[in-house]
């Protein structure tokens, strides 16, 4: 028994997924080490997860059960004809281990399930119910220890379930839970605490404590999140860069503003990655990989725009990814109103149309360049969707994030204050630190419209 707070053993047959349900709990991509091939984990591994200044929950990782059927022959055939419990069967064979070297890893297990509070069996969903796992539950039964069934790969293993839940209640074990280590759900940990109070009942208000404190910690992160993301939409929608009206001098401008915001997105989703615990290596190789800090599929290409629903044809296409100049003189009347569609932004990127020399007589002197409409529905679309998958990822998933999700429905994907935010953030370039001159970012004004945003986005995700 764990004198400080309470300690677990996660147990089950090789390559059930015992380590990845580590990661997963601790949030941590590089506990142990996980493989396709069974007996990856070869010695117990533990770590902990604190509940209080005095109290943890430790968590310890064991080699896989390879041969259960042997070793659940074994100790049938101890005191056979003598009346004892499971746990002098397991300290006689113990005992008697050098009889058994083959036998090493399983000792090892045994040793911790003795030694522990609580044992987490893993099950793979995918494998049927067979023999041998029958023989694992019936050897983890003599140690006289509350177990919970964790019900692993329950998206791949699904038709299997039922075939599970009905044998394991045969043999008395109905505290179930089903957690899937991949795509991974914050309801289901909870429900692993809750089933722990259940069968700790001296530890139920420790175990509480421990509960509310991961509630806490989640939303925390969540809110800390959504707060990352709303603050790059303010940047990027409020930056404007002052240039002279020249072709030259727009170019340059123009191409100093894709890659303020590139570095801006860039740094967004360092620091969600961070925030959740994973790494940046969790994005290479995927469709949208990060690769010197710069997305590969770059947000101002047109093909990337698509790839999220926004339709972009002729003029609009040519200027969709850049920034759009407007009107020194009426930029604070105008900018994300009218003047900044997708035609116009074609015709003040050099499309001859109908409209071009009227535009071009109309601005005279200095220009504003700034992010347009559809390049910033884009900005905010990825960090949505980055924060989505990030949300629902188990610590122990191999997959890449994989960012290309058609939208259909682009518009309806749009918080329903989308035009009035970019209305009012047009007209506060003192609000974004990618602009030259930025006094204004503690400002009491700009902090709760960026709490409005992230208030709102709760309703996105």
């Amino acid at each position: 028994m764990s004198k400080n707070g309470l300690s677990v053993a996660v147990v089950g047959h090789a390559n059930a997924g015992k380590t990845s349900l580590m990661r997963t709990l601790l949030r941590d991509t590089e506990f142990g080490e996980v493989a396709d091939q069974a007996g990856t984990t070869r010695h117990v591994e533990g770590s902990a997860l604190l509940i209080d200044e005095t109290n943890s929950l430790a968590l310890f990782d064991t080699p896989g059960l390879e041969d259960s059927i042997r070793l659940f022959h074994i100790l049938s055939g101890y005191f056979a004809d003598q009346s004892v419990d499971g746990i002098e069967r397991l300290q006689y064979f113990l005992a008697h281990l050098s009889e058994y070297p083959e036998l090493e890893q399983e000792a090892k297990v045994l040793r911790t399930l003795l030694n522990n509070d609580l044992i987490f069996y893993v099950i793979d969903l995918r494998e049927p119910v067979l023999g041998k796992y029958r023989d694992e539950l019936q050897i983890l039964s003599y140690g006289a220890k509350p177990i919970i069934p964790v019900l692993n790969f329950t998206k791949q293993g699904g038709d299997n379930l039922e075939q599970w839940k009905t044998q394991l209640a045969r043999l008395n074990f109905h505290a179930v839970v089903s957690f899937d280590n991949v795509h991974f759900n914050f309801s289901d940990e909870m429900k692993i605490y809750q089933k722990m109070q259940t069968l700790l009942a001296d530890k139920e208000e420790l175990l509480q404590n421990f509960i509310n404190q991961r509630q806490i910690q989640w939303s925390e992160r969540f809110n800390a999140a959504r707060e990352i993301v709303a603050n790059l939409f303010v940047e990027s929608a409020c930056v404007r860069f002052k240039t002279v009206n020249s072709e030259q001098e727009i170019e340059q401008a123009t191409l100093k503003l894709q890659q303020v915001v590139r570095k801006a997105e860039s740094k967004c989703v360092r620091r969600l990655l961070k925030l959740y615990q994973f790494r940046k290596g969790d994005l290479e190789n995927s469709e949208l990989p990060v690769e010197q800090g710069g997305w590969q599929l770059d947000l101002f290409s047109a093909d990337n725009l698509q790839e999220f629903g926004i339709k972009l044809t002729g003029n609009i296409a040519k200027g969709a990814g850049l920034g759009v100049a407007i009107d020194l003189v009426t930029a604070g009347m105008t900018l994300g109103a009218a003047a900044v569609t997708g035609g116009i932004v074609g015709a003040l990127w050099g499309v001859k149309l109908r409209y071009y020399d009227e535009i071009q007589a109309k601005i005279k002197g200095s220009r504003y360049i700034c992010l347009n409409d559809v390049t910033l529905q884009v900005l905010w679309l990825r960090q949505i969707k980055l924060l989505e998958l990030l949300q629902k990822r188990g610590h122990a998933s191999f997959d890449k994030i994989d960012y290309q999700v058609s939208l259909h429905k682009q518009k309806n994907a749009l918080p329903k204050n989308w035009s009035k935010w970019l209305r009012k953030l047009r007209n506060h370039p003192n609000w974004s630190s990618l602009n030259v001159n930025s006094a204004e970012l503690e400002d009491s004004k700009r902090l709760l419209f960026i709490e409005q945003v992230s208030v709102e986005m709760v309703n996105e995700l």
